[in-house]
């Protein structure tokens, strides 16, 4: 009877080739006979079976490893009672004492059988023959390889006498294929999930352990990941802080876990991104801590070499011998990409760049491969760079060896241009100390690499790592990091930013450029992996705008205001005060606190703007009135009557004093609020005037109007200089939204068909064309460098001709009104149906929402006093303005009260009348008006077609065609229907006309009962 000894198994994976499968073990005797000697040695043991390997781990302890090569062996194998071959080298591993380089046995004849004790001897012969043929005639071997054991997998079991009790109950029936990573290495194994623990049963025995456990009240966090360029991964953090990373088949079954064990665990979702940034700018966590989460976010992990988390270089001062945190020379410029900091290598890297074809790069290798990181961790982790260089340290005097020297490398070598790991700035130093005592060579200047060298000013290895966290966390570095973050997370990493950045690396490093599952081809796809591998990869892109700096935030105090058409109501007085609360609290909402002002309009408010001494809100409304609210007392100070008509825009001419306003009249009004007077009246359109943006600096303001006109006016002693009338240009469609960056060097152009254009005023030439197609302008704003464009349902941020930002609102949640920006990274967003959005554009995510969500309640109604039209943020405040939906109400009473008497009338009285009021209407448009209702106004006498064929309905008694044409008018063109109620002077014509033909209206019809929200629906 044949035993073994229970010692601890010296076999490990780290003995594998790179990407060399591991299939099976099995006991036996080994003899070995060297034939050149005439010597041979019989050894008891394992033998493991790889994919280009045979393992021998021969029972006494004292004995090195032998690795044998498929490849090397220069017979048939053979089998009788036992299995034969000769081999020409051998592989040595000596595991008693610290790990050390291989010992290659070449030129050798060896007689090597392998006898099973307990396993067949024909199988075993046929599963290594199989596999030393595809090792001598295929290049995939491991794809070939794996076939053989695919069948073998399939059938594989979970071993239910795993499970801790019988009350654990499955929360997924079918056992699942996984693959546990590790650095470097990958173990096959079946994953089975009870109500209480993740199991995890390895195909093969490869330690003393053949079932690993993790308790599910133990994760602290998940992660889900991106493995060999597929989303597939899934890493487990204890709350121990051990790490566990899992792979499964597809992506279908990990998000089959990872939704199961919601609720179950703390997920690390990307709105919690959110709290961690508002954490560590207003420093409640380190800059260390940070970095580390946005690496977590990033899809880096430890276990992951090949997305290992990477840290900045931060120090540049070697040479003295005390380091001065407080000297700014002391520390690298984090603005810049390592391959930049030295503008002479710079200058070759972008020499060769303009001569590359596309796809273009600057820097060949990248700042974080699995090389790097081997080297960093070569006296900590020896294991790793024997794996990655085939039983071999590197050569001395390319190890890493002085931090000096490092960093000179890295400065001036074009192929080194690697960034630091987290361990430079924790307190565990095995990686600069040689504890292990492992022999890593002579160096041509004789010496005998050992401890890492270290600056003149740290006194030990310890000390350096304490100094270069303190480094990390000065205020220098405080103020600088969120450069460094763009670089690495966000905005400049890739792109035309990147570019302008000087940050472009490969394009295979960056994520989605390599999509392997729609490769068939598996020599292309074990080539691409290789690739990822060598090249390193760039994290996931978190930010796509400028990451915002570190600083001390306020407390958050932010309570909801809107200015409403309803009576006072008793309100609490005061609003919570939390400290700390930001927009991601949008969960904890019983935190946030509105207020009511009295009825300030008596119909849609359309526009706002705040005094910013006074603390006084100017809003304008439908009903032609402009009103002056007490933001602190919530009441209407002064209320003016501007027009008779609806007041659409407003804008400052003179600080908390004189504004310009647009009118659907075609006229601009300047109006004096302190002496509540209009100053000028300006008339020079021929539809409403719809928007309206006043350079300060340039003295000139910029109008845009229904009528497709964009024009500009000088101003003077704030009033309008009329003679100065200048058309910028003649537009496609009618003008919905103009905007001007802060320096007024740029405008944006936005009209009803969904364009945006941007236009310098230096030199009033058109420069950037954006559209959101099918949907109208509601609004553009200009942000630091960038565009936001809004929609009806979908805000867009642009920048330089490239996409950044796309978010969507819900069609049930009503459209777009008003967006506003907050903190320089949160966007908020309002709209008709009573649906506040919050979004961060840092993350590029939702977070959550205000008022009520329409999503899945398509019929529900919301509040009418909450159908939002503008709103804006001041002091902790946001305000928001809604219209009274009764009005609409009100005009279709008294268009039904007049069916009666007006049905009478005829056709040829139309034709009289638009003789009599010298208006043309061409046949063939009044053909088009009957039968098509989708009626577009793009040109300035489509008022008066569109007044006439509504007269042509009413008169021929089809009040339900009128009804019908209202409704369908509003949904295809709001602006249309408003000309079909109120026009202009067409309008008082059209009452003296009816009242001409001998009609008694029951209620004098009033200009203001035709005035109607131009957007309704």
């Amino acid at each position: 009877m044949i035993t073994f000894t229970s010692s601890k198994s010296r076999f490990s994976l780290y003995y594998l080739e790179e990407s060399e499968k591991y299939l099976q073990d099995l006991s036996a005797k080994v003899r070995q006979i060297n034939m050149l000697k005439g010597e041979e040695r019989l050894e008891r043991g394992k033998v493991h079976i790889c994919s280009r390997t045979l393992i021998f781990e021969p029972e006494k302890q004292e004995l090195p490893i032998q690795k044998l090569f498929y490849r090397m062996v220069t017979t048939p194998i053979k089998q009788t009672n036992f299995i034969s071959f000769r081999i020409k080298r051998i592989i040595e591993i000596f595991t008693q004492g610290p790990p050390s380089p291989y010992i290659y046995q070449d030129d050798v004849d060896f007689e090597i059988q392998i006898e099973p004790l307990f396993d067949n001897v024909k199988v075993v012969h046929d599963l290594i023959e199989k596999i030393q043929q595809i090792n001598q005639q295929k290049n995939d071997v491991e794809s070939e390889v794996e076939k053989l054991d695919s069948e073998k997998l399939q059938k594989a079991r979970f071993n239910m006498s795993f499970v801790e009790s019988v009350s654990e109950k499955p929360l997924i029936q079918k056992e699942m294929l996984v693959r546990r990573i590790m650095p470097l290495i990958q173990t096959k194994g079946i994953m089975y999930i009870t109500n209480k623990i993740i199991y995890f049963q390895p195909f093969f025995k490869i330690t003393l352990k053949p079932c690993k456990k993790i308790v599910i009240e133990q994760i602290k966090v998940m992660y889900k990941r991106r493995f060999e360029l597929l989303d597939i991964g899934l890493e487990i953090i204890l709350k121990s802080g051990k790490t566990i990373y899992y792979a499964f088949e597809n992506q279908e079954r990990m998000e089959e876990v990872y939704k199961m064990l919601i609720g179950k665990v703390t997920i690390e979702a990307e709105t919690s991104l959110e709290k961690i940034q508002y954490l560590w700018q207003s420093g409640q966590i380190s800059n260390f801590e940070y970095l580390m989460r946005l690496n977590q976010a990033g899809n880096r992990s430890s276990s992951d070499l090949t997305q290992y988390p990477v840290f900045p270089l931060i120090i540049v001062d070697y040479e003295s011998s005390e380091l001065n945190l407080n000297d700014a020379a002391t520390f690298r410029d984090l603005k810049k990409p390592i391959g930049a900091l030295n503008e002479k290598r710079l200058q070759e890297f972008k020499k060769r760049y303009e001569e590359m074809p596309p796809p273009k790069f600057l820097y060949g290798t990248h700042y974080s491969t699995p090389g790097y990181v081997i080297g960093y961790l070569v006296r900590q982790k020896p294991q790793y760079m024997l794996k990655l260089q085939s039983g071999k340290f590197d050569k001395p005097d390319r190890l890493f060896k002085s931090i000096k020297g490092d960093f000179k490398n890295v400065m001036n070598n074009t192929t080194s241009l690697k960034e630091l790991i987290p361990e430079f700035f924790i307190e565990d130093d095995s990686f600069l100390v040689n504890k292990l005592n492992l022999d890593l060579g002579v160096r041509q200047n004789q010496k005998k690499v050992g401890d890492v060298k270290l600056p003149k000013w740290a006194k030990s290895a310890k000390d350096y790592l304490r100094l270069n966290r303190l480094a990390l966390e000065s205020d220098y570095v405080s103020n600088e990091l969120h450069h460094w973050i763009d670089l690495i997370f966000g905005y400049k990493q890739k792109g035309p930013h990147s570019v302008e950045a000087n940050n472009v690396f490969h394009y295979l490093t960056y994520e989605g450029t390599v999509q392997l599952s729609q490769m068939q081809d598996p020599i292309e796809r074990q080539a691409s992996i290789c690739q990822i591998n060598e090249f390193g990869q760039c994290p996931k892109q978190l930010f796509k705008i400028q990451h915002p700096p570190k600083c001390a935030l306020r407390a958050g105090q932010i309570m909801y205001k809107f200015v409403e058409q309803i009576p006072k109501q008793k309100q609490e007085e005061v609003p919570i005060n939390v400290d700390g609360l930001m927009w991601e609290n949008l969960d904890k909402k019983n935190q946030f606190r509105q207020k009511m002002i009295q009825k300030v309009h008596k119909t849609n408010i359309t526009d706002l703007i705040v005094l910013e001494k006074k603390n006084l809100l100017v809003t304008i409304g439908q009903d032609g009135f402009l009103k002056v609210i007490d933001l602190k007392e919530l009441i209407v100070l002064k209320s003016f009557k501007v027009d008779e008509f609806c007041l659409s825009c407003i804008v400052t001419l003179k600080q908390d004093e004189i504004f310009a306003i647009g009118s659907w009249g075609s006229q601009i009004h300047v109006f004096n609020i302190n002496y509540g007077s209009k100053v000028q009246m300006v008339q020079r359109f021929n539809n409403s005037v719809s928007s309206l943006v006043y350079l300060m600096k340039k003295k000139i303001l910029i109008t845009g109007s229904w009528d497709c006109s964009l024009k500009r006016f000088e101003c003077s002693e704030n009033q309008i200089k009329q003679d100065s009338e200048e058309m910028i240009d003649d537009w496609e469609a009618q003008i919905t939204h103009i905007a001007a960056t802060e320096d007024e060097s740029m405008i944006a152009v936005g009209d009803i068909d969904g364009r945006v254009i941007t236009i310098n005023t230096n030199n009033w030439t058109q420069q950037q064309h954006y559209e959101i197609n099918g949907e109208k302008i509601v609004k553009s704003l200009f942000f630091r460098s960038s565009l936001l464009v809004v929609g009806d349902a979908q805000i867009k941020m642009f920048s330089n001709g490239s996409q950044l930002l796309d978010f969507k609102i819900d069609k049930n949640n009503g459209l777009i009104t008003d967006i506003i920006i907050d903190h320089d990274k949160y966007l908020i967003a309002c709209t008709k149906k009573g649906y506040v959005a919050v979004f961060s554009m840092v993350l590029e995510s939702k977070l959550g929402y205000l008022f009520t969500d329409f999503s899945g309640q398509a019929d529900l109604i919301g509040n009418q006093d909450q159908q939002f039209t503008k709103m804006i943020l001041r002091n902790k405040t946001l305000i928001l303005t809604s219209q009274n939906g009764k009005r609409k109400r009100r005009i279709l009473i008294e268009i039904r009260k007049t069916k009666d008497q007006i049905s009478s009338l005829k056709i040829k009285d139309i034709s009289e009348f638009t003789k009599s009021q010298n208006l043309i209407v061409p046949t063939l448009i009044q053909q088009y008006c009957k039968q098509n209702w989708q009626i577009k106004q793009r040109r300035r006498n489509l008022k008066i077609i569109l007044l006439v064929q509504q007269i042509m309905y009413v008169i021929g008694s089809k009040i339900e065609l009128l009804e019908k044409a209202m409704k369908e008018l509003m949904e295809s063109n709001p602006q249309s229907y408003f000309f079909v109620l109120m026009g202009f002077k067409p309008l008082v014509n059209l009452k003296i006309f009816l009242q001409k033909m001998g009609e008694s209206v029951e209620k004098q019809i009033h200009m203001s009962e035709f005035r109607l929200d131009h957007q309704m629906h």
